[in-house]
């Protein structure tokens, strides 16, 4: 009889197979490690843009009347 699929040795397989998972499992940790630096960065200039706008409507503000003879 003639095969047509060439003899592959039994253990070629599972090692490519694992190799193939160790590499998408990479790829998914460090695609998370990225989303949470992306949110980090994000919380990050959220925070930096409130502080500028409270100091800027700070500024804004008209500064309170002090009674006369004050210093």
């Amino acid at each position: 009889m003639n095969d047509s699929t060439p003899e592959v040795p039994p253990d070629t397989t599972p090692n490519r197979h694992l190799g193939f998972r160790i590499a998408v499992g990479v790829v998914g940790l460090v695609l998370i490690a990225l989303f949470i630096m992306l949110g980090t960065v994000a919380s990050k200039q959220s925070d930096t843009l409130q502080a500028l706008e409270s100091h800027e409507s700070l500024q804004a503000a008209p500064a309170p009347a002090q009674p006369e003879g004050t210093p």
